[in-house]
């Protein structure tokens, strides 16, 4: 069985890839930004996520 945390962090990651080459096909960015946008959603982001769902979760 995937635990949570995993589900959170394949979803970012899946989302980070498509998302940096959506942006990287139909928009004239850099490659520092691209490169920025996939660690912040594919790394940041589920750490966040992650972190504000276990703060959730009653001990």
């Amino acid at each position: 069985m995937v635990s949570r945390e995993n589900r959170v962090i394949a979803a970012c990651v899946v989302a980070a890839l498509v998302l940096s080459f959506l942006l990287g096909a139909l928009t004239p960015l850099d490659d520092r930004v691209l490169l920025a946008v996939l660690l912040g959603v594919g790394v940041l982001a589920p750490l966040a996520v992650n972190g504000y769902l276990d703060d959730l979760r009653p001990e």
